[in-house]
């Protein structure tokens, strides 16, 4: 199954052609120009390196955020555009599953930690290793907040890996709150891979659970900004 996965929620975007469980190119676009001049170049460079077209895709999935509100707006209208043209099924996928998801083998509580200003984070929590699964909707709140639904919402001796470029600006306040059981994922884990967004995709299409072309719009969790 060849899925081609854009993410651009972030000012590092990805993309990425996989094809079953194999990774065939990747694209790592970088933070010079805005995504709306490279992403489709990046896109087209993909698909040539894989040695196929848009019509040979079985679907195609898109980073829907949070994160950039503006980054997530090209990526989704670009997806749209191109699973419209061709008739192909498209699959929205949460930016914070996708970053959660580098560290999904790990032994722990995942939390992906975007900085969503405003005094804000964006997190989720997650379980990982052979219990892969989602313990919290995606969220934008304080961060103390966030930190007393992780308290209420796990055991306090299961340890806690965190992931994000929330790190940067909120690492002390998380280990002065949550102590010894908090592990900080290497910065190079921080932002959704193309190709974690197409694996994730390519698992919901494989059980034909996939997004409409006329109501997937971001996920911008703050309520009132579609």
């Amino acid at each position: 199954m060849k899925i081609l996965g854009v993410d651009t929620s972030t000012p590092i975007g990805s993309v990425a052609l996989i094809d079953g469980d194999n990774l065939v190119a990747e694209h790592t676009l970088d933070i010079v120009q805005a995504h709306s001049s490279r992403l489709m170049p990046a896109i087209d460079s993909v698909l040539k390196w894989g040695n196929i077209t848009v019509d040979d895709l079985d679907g195609c999935a898109v980073g829907i955020g949070p994160g950039s509100f503006t980054g997530i707006r090209i990526g989704i209208a670009t997806v749209k555009s191109i699973c419209y043209a061709v008739d192909k099924p498209i699959i929205g996928v949460s930016t914070l599953e996708a970053i959660a998801y580098n560290l999904r083998w790990s032994n722990s509580i995942i939390c992906p930690l975007l900085n969503a200003r405003r005094s804000e984070i964006y997190g989720a929590i997650f379980e990982g290793n052979t219990k892969w699964q989602r313990l919290s909707e995606d969220l934008c709140l304080p961060i103390y907040d966030f930190l007393e639904r992780i308290k209420a919402d796990t055991t306090s001796d299961y340890a806690i890996n965190f992931v994000g470029d929330g790190l940067e600006t909120y690492g002390d306040v998380v280990r002065e709150n949550l102590g010894e059981r908090v592990h900080f994922a290497d910065s190079i884990f921080n932002v959704p891979r193309g190709a974690t967004i197409a694996h994730l995709g390519g698992e919901r299409l494989k059980h034909g659970d996939t997004d409409s072309y006329w109501t997937l719009v971001p996920n911008y969790v703050r309520i009132g900004l579609y």
